[in-house]
């Protein structure tokens, strides 16, 4: 367990780290101001150039970052015996995710790149408001929209559980919220997640989970995951992820013309409206997000420490609470104690040691 931790967290870091570098070496190496002038020979729209030029970055992103995928996903959870995938069905369908991404961002960043040509005094303030406007809907509405229409979801089948569920809602004061089950295939790992908000939560199982744990332990799980719907955690991660991103252009806007002139020449910016824009863009993103991680998890974890009690509240069962945190770990090989370092900087989780060690205290009245 501890080996094979070791080497999810080898990979979160070496992933992120091999994307910034790319995307670096695409602004370093001239191909982004290169890519820059062969699509602006293409198109006078400015739409479409920015549309074909993220088309471009992306796919070059993608291309050279499918090995590491394969190597640091893939490998080690087939030599843990925790993926039931072949390695060209994993390549599908991280390229089916990728076209996903495609139809999803192009036209973000086309749009925010015509928003700095037409409205440049207003482009941050027109590119946040676009932006929050659709993670609103993404992360509120569109769950609900895909989940109730896929094939593989179903409704939850055990009239012992169900039974069980619906008293925990009734008890949260969440009567009516939907508990589907998940058919994954292609992992032997056990999850399970929420998502949506407000009237549109959803809570998934996946179907492993259904079949290898308890009803008392189905019964916690849902009660953490419902605890948060409770707690508002998901509406207030929504109003967070919208306020920053309306309030990350409108800043950009500003500091844009102090740092463009200082901007390495073979990078092609000039201004705001340039290509190569694009990809310093990416970068930055992917290297705040990478450089923020340690204070995003923390505020994750707080968030899970208060689920965590909440549901324990709900469900009144310690016992069954920490057997299925166990079981969880055991089944997905996750170590219960990780390193200190490694919790504090890349865990969005408290350690299963110490969500356990909470649940047992909480019996004993400590």
């Amino acid at each position: 367990m501890k080996d094979y931790t070791m080497l999810q967290i080898v990979g979160v870091v070496i992933a992120s780290l091999w994307q910034i570098g790319l995307s670096y070496v695409f602004l370093q190496s001239g191909m982004a101001g290169h890519l820059a002038r062969l699509v602006e020979k293409d198109s006078q729209m400015q739409f479409l150039r920015a549309a074909t030029y993220f088309l471009f970055f992306f796919v070059y992103l993608f291309v050279l970052s499918l090995p590491v995928k394969v190597l640091l996903e893939y490998c080690p959870d087939k030599a843990y015996d925790l993926s039931a995938n072949t390695s060209f069905s994993f390549i599908v369908k991280k390229c089916l995710d990728f076209v996903v991404t495609l139809i999803t961002m192009i036209p973000i960043f086309a749009l925010s790149m015509e928003f700095t040509k037409r409205f440049p005094r207003h482009w941050g303030y027109c590119t946040g408001i676009m932006l929050a406007v659709s993670s609103a809907f993404q992360m509120v509405l569109l769950p609900a929209v895909l989940e109730d229409n896929s094939a593989y979801l179903k409704p939850l089948n055990k009239p012992d559980v169900q039974m069980r569920v619906d008293a925990i809602f009734k008890k949260a004061g969440l009567d009516g919220a939907k508990v589907l089950v998940e058919n994954v295939t292609e992992t032997k790992k056990l999850n399970a997640y929420a998502t949506g908000a407000g009237p549109t939560s959803r809570f998934i199982l996946y179907e492993s989970v259904v079949n290898k744990l308890s009803a008392d332990e189905i019964e916690s799980m849902i009660a953490h995951e419902i605890s948060h719907i409770k707690l508002n955690h998901l509406m207030l991660n929504v109003c967070f992820t919208c306020a920053f991103l309306f309030l990350a252009p409108v800043a950009a806007q500003y500091f844009a013309p102090l740092v463009i002139p200082h901007l390495p020449e073979k990078w092609g910016i000039k201004t705001v409206a340039d290509m190569p824009v694009i990809a310093l863009t990416v970068l930055v993103v992917l290297t705040g997000n990478f450089i923020t991680l340690p204070a995003q998890n923390y505020f994750s974890r707080q968030f899970e420490r208060q689920a965590d009690a909440q549901a324990l509240a709900l469900t009144g069962n310690p016992e069954a609470f920490a057997r299925q945190l166990s079981d969880f770990a055991r089944a997905n090989l996750d170590d219960m104690d990780p390193p200190l370092w490694a919790v504090l900087t890349l865990y969005s989780h408290p350690s299963v040691k110490e969500r356990i060690e909470t649940a047992l205290r909480s019996q004993s009245g400590q």
